[in-house]
């Protein structure tokens, strides 16, 4: 990970602004780049005068913004078709859906704000509100937010801590990282439950029948 690290920043230092925004878009997807060793590091380059402090923060929100928006539509235009025609192989039903998209009209605000704090969550979280079809203005109302504070953050943590950044933000990755590794298991358990329950109706359905 610290050699990927040190190759996205150097990718970032000879790139620039259009090198910071493509990094911070990618990792608005599902591809997670280390955002907690990338917009420090463009902090520490503002410090130093090497980047502008202003222009950081508008890069880190405008590729939050275009990362996410693709994958809502991903989740938007394939996803719903996609678990609609499939879904039944992966024990996923049209009501399950549904219940998504009425989790999303009444929860998707707070949800998607609070996803953008938490490692894996803010990777996938614009997919299942693209296949919600969650109100476009309140999701990049909400991403804007979320990513604007997260990433306005670790951008100043750079910029404040000079030289020292680079010491602390490895600690907050590795927290970052304890955190992520257990909101997995966490998933991990609920399609757990999700598939034993499945397959107790089929037997219940097949018993009736």
């Amino acid at each position: 990970m610290e050699a990927i690290a040190h190759h996205i920043q150097a990718f970032v230092a000879s790139a620039g602004y259009p090198g910071l925004f493509l990094m911070v878009l990618i990792e608005s997807t599902v591809v997670p780049v280390p955002s907690e060793l990338v917009l420090p590091f463009a902090g520490n380059l503002a410090s130093e005068g090497a980047m502008n402090l202003w222009l950081v923060f508008l890069m880190n929100s405008a590729g939050a913004l275009v990362g996410s928006g693709l994958s809502y539509w991903f989740g938007a235009a394939g996803g719903k078709p996609f678990l609609l025609k499939y879904g039944k192989y992966f024990m996923v039903r049209p009501a399950d859906i549904e219940r998504t998209e009425k989790f999303f009209t009444s929860h998707g605000r707070a949800t998607v704000l609070i996803g953008r704090f938490l490692p894996v969550i803010r990777h996938i979280i614009s997919i299942p509100a693209g296949v919600a079809r969650m109100p476009l203005r309140a999701f990049f109302l909400q991403t804007f937010i979320g990513s604007t504070a997260w990433g306005g953050f670790l951008i100043l943590l750079g910029y404040e801590l000079g030289p020292r950044w680079e010491a602390i933000a490895t600690q907050l990755k590795k927290v970052d990282l304890f955190i992520g590794i257990g909101i997995i298991l966490l998933l991990l358990a609920i399609v757990a439950r999700f598939v034993l329950r499945r397959r107790r109706e089929r037997a219940v359905g097949g018993d009736a029948a």
